[in-house]
């Protein structure tokens, strides 16, 4: 749930520092700040606390320009962000159901059906919402990294996508974090059923001197 947060920070070369604790702890509660809502992941920027993924990935959006140009191109935003939350839960669901071998089959046979809308939907456009890129091509992006790892010819019936998670990969701006040890895939998510189990991933903003 993190990981677009952290690419976005990673691509607007924003310092921040990645806080990691053992999934399955109580650990973070142990840290001296308050939340309104305390979950994980959460996003400290001085005097802002945010929980939340979507809020934190809203946010920093909009601190960094990252929200559409006009109120158009938001309402679009606003629909793919919750399209890409339906988008990766529903695989999210089947990798941590206790029936997992039982319902896969069924799941990889409907796989495309996930995508075509989406695959339509990136048509004439360099990202999701036009020329510039948006939060919501983070989740997209990790949302189809997800995909793609638990069936590896998921996009193969699908150009556009297969493009454009080959152009996200490639992004300038990413390559450093990408290619680093810093990237932790794993989990995909906590205790799935197709993959190990791995901490899980916090986000705080660093204070610099």
């Amino acid at each position: 749930m993190a990981e677009p947060i952290r690419c976005l920070l990673h691509y607007k070369k924003v310092d921040f520092e990645n806080k990691q604790y053992a999934f399955g702890t109580e650990e973070w509660q142990k840290e001296e700040f308050e939340l309104d809502f305390p979950h994980l992941p959460y996003y400290i920027d001085g005097d802002v606390k945010l929980t939340q993924s979507i809020a934190i990935l809203r946010y920093l959006a909009r601190k960094y320009e990252l929200d559409g140009k006009n109120d158009h191109e938001r309402y679009k935003i606003f629909m793919v962000e919750q399209q890409s939350v339906d988008f990766c839960m529903s695989l999210r669901c089947v990798v941590m159901c206790n029936d997992y071998e039982i319902i896969k089959k069924e799941f990889l046979e409907n796989i495309p059906a996930h995508f075509k809308y989406f695959e339509e939907f990136l048509r004439d456009k360099e990202f999701l919402i036009g020329k510039d890129i948006t939060y919501v091509d983070f989740m997209v992006f990790e949302s189809l990294d997800f995909y793609t790892t638990f069936h590896g010819t998921a996009l193969d019936e699908f150009p556009l996508l297969k493009a454009y998670l080959d152009k996200m990969k490639n992004l300038s701006e990413l390559q450093l974090y990408l290619k680093s040890s810093k990237r932790k895939f794993e989990p995909i998510p906590p205790r799935p059923k197709f993959e190990g189990t791995g901490p899980q991933l916090i986000l705080k903003k660093s204070v610099t001197p």
